[in-house]
């Protein structure tokens, strides 16, 4: 993903988020941004494909971040 999208900011929000408590609302609002740039239909190929491995880095993401359990351990 070599392209500058306008999106991408908030998808390095989320991965460059260091605080377990934040990383749910940045992972959201990344996701959020991706869906309102994905309803304008002026998506090319190259961005669609970025797109999609962006949405699945932050599903795993999600799913892999420390529960607040293991953190406050």
């Amino acid at each position: 993903m070599s392209a500058n999208y306008a999106w991408m900011k908030f998808y390095e929000a989320a991965v460059l988020e260091t605080n377990p408590e934040s990383l749910p609302s940045r992972i959201e609002v990344a996701q959020n941004a991706i869906g309102q740039r994905v309803i304008t239909l002026a998506v090319d190929e190259a961005e669609r494909r970025a797109i999609v491995k962006t949405l699945d880095a932050l599903a795993i993401l999600k799913r892999e971040r420390p529960s607040r359990s293991i953190c406050h351990q």
